[in-house]
This record gives structure tokens, C-alpha cells and sequence, in this order.
């Protein structure tokens, strides 16, 4: 299934020897199979490292219904379940997950701030919000962190109040997220230019003059692509009713091409008023969530 070959002959090899050593030292047949245990979970980090994401969740599905795993090991599948649906884009499973690590395990900090992020990218920001407000950290790196994301979330719902008040208590002295705090304040440049538009207005400008509409709207080369055609078909029913007359086959023809164009570029032009600025939109989204992404794993790299 893709699974580097030679590393998994080692990995068997590493099992079938671990196996035998077992075996002549104990018979405790309970301490074999705890160990046998800890290197499931080994193959299990080997196959998310190597991106076979989809096996690893089948094998971990397959230890929870047989319960063949130790207690201590519960956190642990919790984990890797959920960073394999985390690699897979699966967020809504992967935040199932994350949610049932408990304090004290050595994979909280990091299910923690991964969760959050997930919340902030599908748009769940009262869920994310509502969880940060409950997460204690004392590690400056980590206050940091949180405080990135929390600005993050008032961003993101557009409470600039709440994101100035937030964004005065960056430090700036932590290199793993500094950047990308400064980079907030760009962001927010970005989103208080993205002001919504009117339709009305749009559609009016492109009934006077074709394509300046889409150009009102935000998308300038679709201006010209739009007010050419409509201006040639004009041209020509205008020559067609000169020459044929207001009657002849010519006319009627060029006369409903431009009919066509004409409207088309008036329902579009109302159109794009809306699509532009979800579309910039998105693309903001998208831009905060990678700025939000790379201290994530600047910190929890390892």
C-alpha cells in the first residue's frame, strides 16, 4: 500500500526478534503481550510518518473493538486516531478524538492547540473560543501561542475590539510566533479593505456602460472581457438595422446576441458583487488559518 518495503521487513524482523527474547527470558505471557503492545503503537507512528494514514486508522480501529491495548496506552490511540483524520482532512473526527485526551497525558498540550485550530478552520470560532478560555498554559512559548490564537478568533469574527485588546499583550519576543503576529495586523488591513459592495449599484454601471459593473464588483479583467462582445454585438445590430432593416434575419439576429450579452452582463455584473467578496473572503480565511498553522508546527514538530 505504499509503506516503505524495506522499513517494514525491519520493523517484522525487529518484532519476530523482540518476540524471541521474550520468550527465553519469561514465560509471563502478560509482559510479551504488553510489549508486543508498545510496538503497535511504533508501527502505528511509522505508518503516519509515512502517510499511510488510512492503515493506521484501520489497525487502531481493530485494537479498540478487540481491546488489546493497556489503559495506559488509551491516550495514545486517542492521538494518533485523531492525527490521522487530522492528515486526512478529516477535522470534524479528528477534534472527536483530540477531545478525549486527558490532562496529564504527554499528548494534551498538543491535542489542545491542534483541536483549537481545527474549530478556527471550519469557522467554529464560539467552540474554539469557549475551549481557549479553559486552557491553562504557563510556558511563555505557549501563553504565546494561545494569545495568537485568541486574537486569531476575534479576527476572525470581525470583534476588533476584542482583537486590539488581545493583540497589546503580544510580546514579540518569542520567534515562534512573532511573524505571524505581526502578520495579523496585515491581515486585518486586508479584511477592513474587503467592504461589501452594492448589487444594485453594480448592476446599474454595467446597464450604462457594460462591464463596469464587474469592474465595481472587484474583477477588473472580467470588465473588458465582458464590455467587448456586448459593444460588437451593439455594433452590429445597429449596422444590420441600417442596412436590412428593423425586420430582416440579420437584425433579429445580431439584435438578440447583444439581448443576450447585454442582460448577461447586467445579472452578472449584480452576481459578482457577492462572489468577489466571499471569494476574497476565503482567501483571507485561508491566509490567517496558514499563519496560524506554521507556529503549530514550529512548536509541536517533534
Amino acid at each position: 500500500m505504499g509503506i516503505n518495503r524495506v522499513g517494514l521487513l525491519l520493523l517484522i524482523l525487529v518484532s519476530i526478534s523482540l518476540s524471541i527474547n521474550l520468550n527465553a527470558q519469561t514465560p509471563d505471557s502478560l509482559l510479551i503481550a504488553s510489549d508486543f503492545k508498545k510496538l503497535d503503537l511504533a508501527f502505528i507512528d511509522f505508518l503516519i510518518n509515512n502517510q499511510e494514514h488510512e492503515d493506521a486508522l484501520l489497525i487502531l480501529k481493530e485494537r479498540v473493538i478487540d481491546k488489546s491495548y493497556q489503559n495506559s496506552q488509551l491516550d495514545s490511540i486517542y492521538f494518533y486516531t485523531a492525527w490521522a483524520f487530522y492528515n486526512l482532512k478529516s477535522l470534524d473526527s479528528s477534534i472527536i478524538y483530540f477531545e478525549k485526551i486527558k490532562i496529564g497525558s504527554p499528548f494534551y498540550i498538543k491535542s489542545k492547540f491542534y483541536e483549537h485550530f481545527e474549530h478556527m478552520y471550519l469557522k467554529q470560532y464560539a467552540q474554539a473560543d469557549v475551549k481557549l478560555a479553559q486552557f491553562k498554559v504557563d510556558d511563555s512559548t505557549l501563553v504565546e501561542l494561545k494569545k495568537f490564537q485568541q486574537a486569531t478568533s476575534a479576527l476572525m469574527q470581525r470583534d476588533f475590539l476584542k482583537f486590539e485588546t488581545i493583540g497589546n499583550s503580544f510580546t514579540y519576543n518569542n520567534f515562534s510566533s512573532a511573524e505571524e503576529q505581526k502578520a495579523l495586523y496585515k491581515r486585518k488591513e486586508e479584511i477592513l479593505k474587503n467592504k461589501r459592495k452594492s448589487p444594485l449599484l453594480a448592476g446599474l454601471m454595467s446597464a450604462v456602460i457594460p462591464g463596469t459593473g464587474k469592474f465595481y464588483a472587484g474583477y477588473r479583467g472580467q470588465a473588458i472581457s465582458a464590455m467587448v462582445p456586448t459593444f460588437i454585438f451593439a455594433a452590429a445590430a445597429a449596422e444590420s438595422y441600417y442596412r436590412a432593416g428593423p425586420k430582416s434575419a440579420q437584425f433579429i439576429t445580431a439584435a438578440s446576441l447583444f439581448g443576450i450579452f447585454y442582460v448577461g452582463n447586467i445579472w452578472g455584473s449584480v452576481l459578482s458583487v457577492k462572489t468577489f467578496y466571499e471569494l476574497r473572503n476565503n482567501e483571507i480565511h485561508n491566509n490567517v488559518m496558514l499563519d496560524l498553522h506554521i507556529p503549530l508546527r514550529r512548536i509541536f514538530s517533534n
